[in-house]
C-alpha cells in the first residue's frame, strides 16, 4: 500500500516511470518518496523554469544536492527534463548555450540519464520568421548533441509543445527534418499532441522511428492539464502505434495535472499506474 492506501503494483513493467514534475509543488526528496511507492523504478527529473525546480534554473551549486537526494531514493534518473535556453532566440549565442548547458550536461553525466529539452520559447511567434527559427533552433540541438555525446549522454527533444515555438505538427516534423537522429532523439507528450487537436495515434504512428520517450499525461484541445482517464487520449492506441512500428520507448507520467488536489496526488499517480501498466505488458 501507497500513504494513501492505494495498492501499488509490487513490480510494473520496466519501461515505465514517473516524472518529479507529477509532484511538482514538493521538495525533492518528498517527491522521489512518493515515486518510489508507486513501484516504478524511472523517474525524469523536472527543472523546467515556472514549472518545477526540482533542479534549480540556473543549477548554480545545486548539484550535489540533487545527486544526494536521487541516491538516497534508490531510483534511477532516466532524464533530466531541462530548459537549456530558447534555441531560436538569436539572442542566445553559442557561448551562451555552451555556458548554460555544461553543467547541465555534466549533471546528466553524474547520473547516468539523457538530457531533455523543449523546442524553443515558451511562445508561438518565431523570433525572426518560421524558416529562420527552426534552422537556429536546428543549430542549437546539433551543438548540444555535440555536447552531451563528448560525455556519454544521450538529448532528446520534446519536439512538439502546445505551448512553445514548435506547437504544431508542421514545425515539429520540420525541426525533425533538420536535426539528424545521430544529435537528438525524439520525446512525444501525448497531452501536447491531443492539445493541438492532432490524431495521437496517427501522430505516434508517423513518427515512431524517432520515439525514445514518451510523456503521459490526459487531455483534451486546448487542455493539457488532465488526469489519466479524463480527457481524450487514447494511450492504447499510442502504445500500440509504437509497439506496431518496433518501438520500445521509456514511458513517464508527468502528472502535471490541475483537477486533483494536492493531498490526493499519490493515489491519482497510483490510479495511473494501474490504468498504463497493463498496456506495455
Amino acid at each position: 500500500m501507497n500513504p494513501n492506501g492505494i495498492a501499488a503494483p509490487g513490480r510494473t513493467h520496466p519501461d515505465l516511470g514517473c516524472s518529479t514534475i507529477s509532484f511538482r509543488h514538493r521538495p525533492l526528496p518528498e517527491a522521489l518518496r512518493a515515486i518510489a511507492g508507486l513501484g516504478v523504478e524511472g523517474i525524469d527529473l523536472g527543472g523546467l523554469p515556472g514549472v518545477c525546480d526540482h533542479i534549480p534554473t540556473p543549477l548554480g551549486a545545486a548539484a550535489p544536492e540533487v545527486l544526494a537526494a536521487v541516491a538516497d531514493s534508490g531510483l534511477r534518473t532516466w532524464a533530466i527534463n531541462v530548459d537549456a535556453g530558447a534555441m531560436n532566440d538569436p539572442r542566445l549565442d553559442e557561448a551562451a548555450l555552451r555556458a548554460t548547458a555544461g553543467p547541465l550536461v555534466d549533471l546528466a553525466a553524474r547520473l547516468d540519464a539523457a538530457l531533455m529539452v523543449p523546442c524553443g520559447a515558451q511562445h508561438r511567434d518565431p523570433f525572426v520568421d518560421e524558416a529562420t527559427d527552426l534552422d537556429r533552433l536546428a543549430r542549437g540541438l546539433r551543438l548540444l548533441g555535440d555536447l552531451a555525446a563528448a560525455r556519454g549522454v544521450r538529448v532528446l527533444v520534446e519536439g512538439l509543445h502546445h505551448f512553445r515555438f514548435c506547437h504544431t505538427r508542421q514545425r515539429c516534423e520540420a525541426l525533425l527534418e533538420r536535426v539528424p537522429a545521430d544529435s537528438a532523439g525524439f520525446v512525444l507528450d501525448v497531452s501536447h499532441v491531443v492539445a493541438g487537436g492532432i490524431d495521437e495515434v496517427a501522430f505516434a504512428r508517423d513518427v515512431a522511428e524517432r520515439v525514445e520517450h514518451v510523456h503521459l499525461r490526459d487531455a483534451r484541445p486546448g487542455e493539457i492539464n488532465l488526469s489519466l482517464g479524463r480527457g481524450r487520449a487514447d494511450f492504447a492506441g499510442v502504445t500500440g502505434a509504437l509497439r506496431g512500428s518496433g518501438r520500445t520507448p521509456r514511458y513517464v507520467l508527468e502528472l502535471e495535472t490541475h483537477d486533483v488536489a494536492e493531498a490526493a496526488r499519490e493515489a491519482e499517480a497510483a490510479r495511473a499506474v494501474a490504468l498504463i501498466d497493463p498496456a506495455l505488458a
